[in-house]
């Protein structure tokens, strides 16, 4: 499985420093995330199996959770979305909370702007 993520609480270990494999195997029924690290290579992750499930576990819940969401919309235009970085956080959280009761429905982007207009007005 590729890596998606940089996990900080995995304990990063060089290969040429890697201990025994039955500690690892220890290590790794303690619930201890071990990554095997050499230059120029992916690491490796040492787990449980256990472990290794319950990731195996959440991520097929999450997919299934996600697939299952209704739309999150409305959807912002790109260039609605750089006006909206460009502002203060304030301005931006009030435009969303006014979006908030419009969960799921598809806004026009006029209608959009105009809403985004009329709070940077305000």
């Amino acid at each position: 499985m590729p890596a998606y993520r940089d996990d900080s609480s995995d304990t990063v270990i060089p290969l040429t420093q890697a201990p025994s494999v039955t500690e690892l195997v220890h290590r790794a029924q303690a619930h201890e995330r071990i990554k095997l690290t050499e230059a120029g290579t992916d690491g490796v992750l040492v787990v449980s199996a256990g472990d290794e499930q319950a990731l195996l576990d959440w991520e097929a819940a999450f997919a299934a959770e996600s697939v299952a969401a209704p739309p999150g919309g409305p959807y912002l235009p790109h260039d609605l979305v750089l006006a909206m970085n460009a502002a203060p956080l304030a301005t931006v959280d009030a435009f969303l909370a006014g979006l908030e009761a419009h969960a799921g429905e598809d806004i026009p982007a006029a209608e959009l702007w105009a809403r985004w207009e009329r709070t940077t007005s305000a």
